[in-house]
């Protein structure tokens, strides 16, 4: 992902340290912007659901800016399985206080997204142990976690 890409990423951090509101940490916003969401989703078009919705809206092309805003996007919309709604998960994350070089738990990984973003918080010499009880869906994660160990 290129300059315009990186500053796509730090716009749509900046945009949840607002909206969850992140008070305490904001090693949470620095992670957001960090990790590439459309690694974790496959290629798009995506399907996408703003908040205040109860139906998706396919993008019209595969252009991730779609997706760095706070959206759900659909893994499997036929299950019903989503990338959760990234302010949700900054207001838990600031909530849980996670610091550097902690050891967290992560139980329903999906394809990732999240896993990676606690990864960011904790650091290098943190760990973050993730467990996905679906196959496909670890396998998936297992794949887009590689750059993480």
């Amino acid at each position: 992902m290129g300059h315009e890409g990186m500053a796509q990423r730090h716009w749509y951090a900046e945009d949840l340290k607002l909206r969850a509101p992140v008070r305490r940490n904001m090693a949470i916003v620095e992670a957001f912007a960090t990790v590439a969401r459309e690694r974790f989703l496959g290629p798009g078009p995506w399907r996408i659901r703003p908040e205040r919705r109860n139906d998706y809206l396919q993008t019209p092309d595969d252009n991730p800016h779609w997706i760095y805003h706070d959206v759900l996007v659909a893994i499997d919309h036929t299950r019903g399985l989503n990338n959760g709604l990234p302010s949700f998960w900054a207001h838990n994350f600031d909530h849980l206080d996670l610091k550097r070089d902690q050891r967290v738990m992560q139980v329903g990984a999906g394809t990732g997204y999240y896993t990676a973003v606690l990864a960011e918080i904790v650091g290098a010499n943190g760990r973050v142990i993730a467990v996905e009880c679906d196959g496909e869906l670890a396998a998936r994660a297992r794949i887009n976690l590689d750059p993480w160990g």
